[in-house]
């Protein structure tokens, strides 16, 4: 993909003055129409610095601005990730769904350098793919796959429309088969995985149907998105995610607001709880686009939550963007 260094220094000006974004007046509205334009007139791909590694991304991907607006962004991953290394002594093996450009990936190898064997990378979109696979020269031993993952193999979801430029979700007019997690990668896995990550705009629930298999003989933590405006969106249920994993032997849950902090617990089924919560995401009152990051936690783990819900670890992380 060719690089066009103008547009790359539009890009990198903007995310410079991101504190424009929030002004009032004549700086906030001039700073968000300079973005939405550049974004929408000229796309293509740019050149920046994300967590420290010279990368490829789309013109106006929102990642690098998210975790300038939002200190905590992803700190819940950031965490887990630390905590299971030290609870196991060893790197790990990580499932990312919904890896996009590679930014999850990069905030993790720059945080935590050595605690980090290797990557299982899924990501449905093409576009974001070509820039994954533009970016995993920065990561350790990594594996990279171009499919849409489901519930089931050879069943039939709605296609991928970009609902802005740092995500894309299933709500397209167009069908496209898929496969299950489980047909992927089992017998890819070389003995282990220990952290199953999802973020896939509504389409958690179904995905982690399709890893059956994996939940049940590897028993790795999970971390996902429960988003009911997006499950509603792409006609998902809201209850799924819970379900299948309750199923399998997770009876602790860890729930995290979208800013990336600690919300509350569940432990073991919390239905009506979660019925109230579907309500207060989808009126979109509280807070615009509430959603939630949910980290399942299996019986037989010796990890323990309350460390977790700290988030103690992640206030000394090296790189916040």
């Amino acid at each position: 993909m060719k690089i066009n260094i103008f547009h790359s220094i539009i890009y990198n000006f903007l995310l410079k003055t991101y504190k424009l974004r929030d002004k009032q007046g004549f700086f906030g509205k001039y700073w968000l129409l300079i973005w939405n334009y550049s974004s929408k007139v000229f796309p293509g791909a740019v050149l920046t610095t994300i967590h420290g590694y010279k990368v490829k991304v789309n013109n106006g991907n929102s990642y690098a601005l998210y975790a300038r607006l939002f200190p905590n962004y992803n700190n819940p991953l950031l965490q887990l990730v630390d905590s299971v290394s030290k609870l196991y002594n060893r790197k790990l093996s990580i499932i990312d769904i919904g890896s996009t450009i590679g930014d999850t990936n990069l905030f993790l190898i720059k945080n935590l350098p050595h605690k980090i064997q290797e990557f299982y990378c899924v990501e449905g979109d093409y576009e974001f793919f070509k820039y994954l696979q533009e970016n995993k020269k920065h990561f350790p031993l990594n594996h990279l796959f171009n499919v849409m993952l489901s519930n089931s193999d050879g069943s039939t979801i709605n296609s991928l429309v970009k609902t802005h430029l740092g995500t894309a979700s299933a709500i397209g007019e167009e069908k496209v088969k898929t496969i299950s997690l489980d047909t992927l990668l089992f017998d890819k896995l070389n003995g282990r995985v220990d952290i199953i990550k999802i973020d896939v705009d509504g389409l958690d629930g179904r995905i982690l149907k399709g890893a059956e298999k994996i939940l049940k003989y590897y028993k790795p933590f999970v971390i996902f998105e429960w988003h009911p405006i997006m499950i509603k969106k792409t006609q998902n249920d809201f209850h799924e995610h819970f379900e299948i994993l309750s199923k399998l032997g997770y009876n602790r849950f860890l729930w995290f607001n979208k800013y990336g902090d600690f919300s509350h617990f569940s432990l073991n089924e919390d239905y009506l709880n979660r019925e109230e919560l579907i309500k207060l995401c989808l009126r979109n009152l509280y807070d615009y686009d509430w959603h939630y990051d949910i980290i399942a936690i299996h019986w037989e783990s010796e990890i323990d939550i309350l460390k977790l819900a700290e988030l103690k670890d992640t206030k000394a992380k090296q790189s916040r963007f």
